[in-house]
């Protein structure tokens, strides 16, 4: 519990620390030309990914997915998403399991050729974990409701401005489940305006 406060506490001020860089950004996104095609910088994105993750709680491996939208406000920038953690795929089922909705704030550095972001926020933490086993072998599990934490970094890989791929590396925290992890991701970027005629 001490360190997930740690971890908390150190992710919390990680993020504060990028929003005040954000905020001594240009307030300029003036739109620019590539190949004839016109592109908006600081569009938001579609992100999807699937990876692997440690689960610190439990000791065990993780598959992963998370689905995000991330979006500007001015000079600040903001995610929604959806991030799952459980000892099987996402269509299969299971009962240990971390489903994360989460809305975070972060930093965005990019380029024609790359992204790069970083975002934390809180998270509506539900699901469910391995309790222990009982007398005939059974393995029991507890559900949980609780607000958890959750940070992930990006590196995006652009093939054309608005679309990319690349790895990100994730943690989330709660009382009952924590893990850690990296992810393969796609990225769609909204940043594609028209063509020069």
């Amino acid at each position: 519990m001490i360190t997930s406060c740690k971890i908390l506490l150190f992710v919390s001020l990680l993020s504060i620390f990028f929003s005040f860089i954000s905020h001594a950004q240009e307030n300029k996104y003036e739109e620019i030309i590539i190949k004839n095609k016109i592109y908006k910088p600081g569009s938001g994105w579609l992100k999807f990914g699937e990876g692997f993750g440690y689960n610190t709680s439990l000791k065990s491996n993780e598959i992963n997915t998370v689905i995000s939208f991330s979006f500007r406000i001015k000079n600040n920038y903001f995610q929604i998403g959806y991030h799952v953690s459980g000892d099987k795929f996402l269509s299969q089922k299971t009962f240990q399991k971390l489903n994360n909705l989460y809305v975070a704030t972060g930093l965005r550095k990019e380029s024609d050729k790359y992204n790069i972001s970083l975002f934390a926020g809180p998270a509506y933490s539900y699901g469910g974990y391995y309790f222990d086993t009982d007398s005939l072998g059974n393995k029991r599990y507890k559900g949980f409701t609780e607000i958890g934490f959750l940070a992930i970094a990006d590196y995006t890989f652009k093939i054309f401005y608005d679309l990319g791929f690349g790895l990100s590396l994730y943690g989330s925290v709660n009382k009952n489940y924590n893990v850690v992890g990296i992810q393969a991701h796609f990225y769609f970027s909204g940043a594609f305006k028209g063509e020069i005629k």
